[in-house]
């Protein structure tokens, strides 16, 4: 499983890289076939909202591809919360890809 993290509107501090790096590749013991995880964490600038801190996740795999994003007052709770929700999705992705595959091996 290939990793990305990139960063907008801000520096990524190599702590908060070590922290996303450690809860994303996690990812992988629920599916083996994920290729590749790209992270995009971001800060909004915005006087009004109260979450600034943005998580969005793009997971392929084979099949449609999964995608998620967190709105967060803290950068590490975002990415805190949006693993649940990814762990979710690709659960499900992959029983309804083992069922498809399943029934085109059927005679």
């Amino acid at each position: 499983m290939d990793l990305i993290i990139s960063a907008k509107n801000f520096k990524l501090t190599p702590s908060l890289k070590n922290f996303a790096t450690a809860k994303f590749s996690k990812l992988a013991r629920f599916w083996r076939q994920i290729v590749r995880v790209r992270v995009e964490l971001s800060v909004e600038r915005s006087r009004q909202a109260a979450f600034t801190n943005r998580v969005d996740v793009k997971v392929e795999v084979p099949g449609p591809d999964i995608n998620a994003e967190y709105l967060a007052a803290d950068m590490h709770e975002a990415i805190d919360m949006i693993i649940p929700k990814l762990e979710r999705q690709i659960s499900k992705a992959k029983g309804k890809y083992d069922v498809h595959n399943k029934r085109r091996s059927l005679p």
